[in-house]
């Protein structure tokens, strides 16, 4: 009877044991088949919502979905707020990103400034170099590269003066807190003087002095030109509404504004610039060393016109503007 009793004891025991060798190779096999999947965590910081940003996040998200559907992806918007970047790229840190997505100037310094080893890859920076993000744009020197949104200002004010051959007086607005902004002033000063241009110039602390700021130049130009600039991307609609009301057309680097009411663009597609950053992270994850992966520079350009602008401004006939134009409402 006690012979039984052991029998059944060590019987009973070793199911258990057994049980739980079963769980234990479960639950490794689990974490193992994880891991195997290569799936990939990617955090993704934008420093404002604009219809720009929006694109160059758009582009990159769906194009890397194609070469990593398993990528998970954390998004983070600072809302405009430079304060909050460096907690924002702290998260990314705790969440063990493999690789930073970091969209415009602002974004890019906090997590160069916030982060030396997850790779970054950065877009809408139109001149990396000033911007103190990478001096060799070839084979870029720290962990940090990406796509530059630099569209060439002469070749801007070609496309301006060919649509409107006499204007003299440029108006031009900019956040007086961004690098990439001073830059794009600078470039276009330099350029203006060789088509016999004066710029008129106002800087902006924030999106809450546009209104004022727009105002105080209306009287002294005849066109306005909406540089790449984050806050006046931002107040495009708030810009655009009042040079209809002023009468004076408006020129953009790029298509967002367009959509907002500025009259025309010429310059890059921020979605296209999104793919082409997406293709440069699928490489880094893919193991490709950040100095392997050049800064980009695109040069794919495209008019865009805002028909209900056109009409207001009672251009719509004018075929300078038209010719080989898309057309948005």
């Amino acid at each position: 009877m006690k012979f039984r009793k052991l029998f059944v004891l060590l019987m009973m025991s070793l199911v258990l044991v057994a049980c739980g060798k079963t769980e234990n190779s479960g639950n490794a096999k689990e974490e193992s088949s994880a891991e195997n999947t290569g799936a990939k965590k990617v955090g993704i910081i934008q420093i404002a919502d604009h219809i720009a940003l929006e694109r160059a996040r758009k582009g990159f998200e769906d194009e890397l979905k194609k070469t990593n559907p398993d990528v998970e992806i954390i998004t983070k918007n600072a809302n405009g707020d430079l304060t909050v970047v460096p907690s924002i790229i702290k998260s990314f840190q705790d969440k063990k990103v493999d690789l930073i997505y970091a969209i415009a100037t602002p974004a890019a310094q906090g997590a160069k400034n916030g982060e030396k080893d997850i790779p970054i890859v950065f877009n809408a920076v139109t001149d990396p170099a000033s911007a103190d993000l990478v001096k060799n744009l070839e084979e870029p020197e720290g962990n940090i590269t990406g796509v530059s949104d630099y569209f060439s200002i002469q070749a801007q004010l070609e496309e301006m003066i060919k649509i409107f051959p006499n204007i003299k007086n440029v108006g031009v607005m900019f956040s007086t807190n961004e690098a990439n902004s001073k830059f794009q002033i600078e470039e276009l000063k330099k350029a203006a003087e060789g088509f016999g241009l004066n710029v008129v110039e106002v800087g902006v602390n924030n999106i809450n002095d546009v209104s004022t700021a727009i105002k105080t130049i209306e009287p002294k130009i005849d066109i306005f030109m909406a540089i790449t600039d984050n806050t006046v991307s931002s107040a495009s609609t708030i810009i655009a509404e009042s040079l209809k009301e002023a009468k004076i057309p408006s020129f953009a680097s790029e298509e967002g504004p367009v959509e907002n009411g500025i009259l025309v663009s010429a310059g890059v597609d921020y979605v296209d610039l999104g793919k082409k950053a997406a293709g440069m992270a699928s490489d880094i994850l893919g193991g490709k060393a950040v100095k392997d992966v050049p800064v980009l520079f695109s040069s794919d350009t495209s008019k865009v016109v805002n028909k209900k602008t056109a009409e207001a401004l009672g251009l719509e006939a004018n075929k300078n503007l038209m010719d080989n134009a898309k057309v948005v409402e």
